[in-house]
């Protein structure tokens, strides 16, 4: 894959390469759709969670060195999803070698992510109507394409107006959790009869699940909750009712659980999935074993990770902005880290990391949502000029944009855009153009 440089969000207009810097991309070491058993290597388990980076970034600025004569001026990092457990990872491992950090929907917390796919496979399978060709409940019938939009337009009903438009997107997400109720604002099927219009009692159980976060029996949480949002077509259901039974487990069995399961579960990842144990399974993402001398937990996430002092004390910054629709890694996660950081910092990050969530945007991109905006910009005046970004301005990729998004409702019109505010704002409107980001503030 050409190294190119992200600059944030779905279908950039442009690159860093493009930018002028000198760019480096890595797999951390494999190709994890060509061989998930990778994990069942000690080492290249380590090269995944940290090592990677930690040794190709001198080696690239040593490149640079002898290409140019001399090294990199100032060096930027730039990921989503893993690669953005890797910008989170970095700020806490590579400090000195970054001076602006940006994690896209970050899943720091990847082992208890993985789990929370598996949970989610296995409420859904509960109230599935189908079995698939391996005799297994087929989830997608669980939660139908028709009910996840009954569902996200009732809960556009409760909260869209809460920032004061109407316009389809949720800006006040905290809000929208307090007025939103799965239980009273959907119907309930009469008689058990499914038509799209409804969900069973028994739907609202699991999907409640599905949303509360997965637990042991015990209920002891293992995973965060998720925002209800209005974000519910393919882009959640790709990582819900797919990505669950085949992606997910496969990363479980073989890199995040010690020690690491047969290959022979390779053939049989579903089954994996639906039977895992929240009470038996789950702790193994903290173990060790023999040449397994370091746990997933330990390998995966950032060390002490609201510990960014090294970071902060050097002047380095950190952007984070995360979709409320993420179906994998949640926003509630996030926010939650941030307001922990917040709190080892005297009650104030913001002079050196800001957080921005996302309206309506799925995992790195895609959903009812302004998913497309350039983060490095903001990043590289923060940096070298000292002007911190209260807000980016983000666009929706209606049918007129260069690389169009299909979740974007047709009657928004062509070009919203959107600010996208630093937590704990949100982008409240001001009166004016419905598809202006100047009609709107961040307050």
């Amino acid at each position: 894959m050409t190294a190119t440089g992200e600059i944030g969000g779905g279908g950039p207009t442009n690159d860093a390469l493009n930018m002028g810097f000198a760019v480096i991309s890595s797999d951390a070491g494999h190709s994890a759709s060509q061989n998930p058993l990778f994990g069942l290597d000690p080492q290249a388990r380590l090269d995944y969670g940290y090592n990677a980076v930690a040794t190709l970034t001198p080696m690239a600025k040593q490149v640079i060195k002898l290409a140019y004569g001399k090294g990199p001026d100032r060096s930027y990092f730039d990921g989503c999803s893993n690669g953005g457990r890797h910008a989170l990872v970095a700020a806490a491992r590579s400090s000195a070698q970054y001076d602006g950090i940006i994690a896209g929907d970050p899943g720091f917390h990847l082992p208890k992510a993985a789990i929370g796919e598996m949970w989610s496979a296995q409420q859904l399978a509960k109230v599935a109507t189908a079995t698939t060709a391996n005799g297994l409940p087929d989830i997608t019938t669980g939660f139908t394409a028709a009910e996840r939009q009954m569902v996200a337009s009732k809960i556009l009903a409760k909260c869209d107006a809460l920032d004061g438009a109407s316009d389809g997107l949720i800006q006040d997400i905290k809000a929208c959790q307090a007025n939103f109720s799965l239980a009273t604002d959907v119907p309930t099927c009469t008689n058990n009869v499914r038509d799209g219009t409804c969900l069973t009692s028994a739907q609202k159980d699991a999907i409640g699940n599905v949303f509360s976060g997965a637990r042991n029996s015990a209920g002891t949480t293992l995973y965060s909750s998720f925002p209800y949002d209005a974000g519910l077509g393919p882009g959640w259901s790709a990582w819900k009712q797919a990505n669950s039974i085949t992606l997910d487990p496969a990363a479980a069995a073989f890199t995040f659980t010690t020690p690491p399961q047969s290959a022979s579960v390779l053939s049989q990842l579903s089954a994996y999935a639906l039977n895992f144990s929240m009470d038996t399974d789950a702790p193994k993402i903290f173990a060790t074993s023999g040449v397994y001398s370091e746990s997933a937990w330990s390998f995966m996430t950032p060390p002490d990770e609201t510990n960014l002092s090294a970071l902060k004390q050097r002047g380095a910054k950190l952007m984070v902005y995360h979709g409320t629709s993420d179906p994998v890694f949640s926003s509630n996660d996030t926010t939650d880290w941030y307001q922990r950081l917040t709190t080892a910092n005297g009650g104030d990050a913001s002079n050196f990391a800001r957080l921005y969530t996302i309206a309506g945007m799925n995992h790195c991109s895609g959903g009812p949502s302004t998913d497309q905006f350039d983060m490095l910009t903001p990043m590289i005046a923060w940096v070298e000029q000292g002007k911190a970004p209260d807000s980016v301005v983000a666009t929706a990729r209606d049918a007129t944009n260069v690389v169009p998004n299909t979740d974007v409702p047709a009657d928004w019109g062509a070009g919203r855009t959107r600010p996208l505010c630093a937590y704990p704002k949100v982008a409240r409107y001001q009166g004016g153009d419905l598809n202006a980001a100047s009609s709107f503030a961040c307050s």
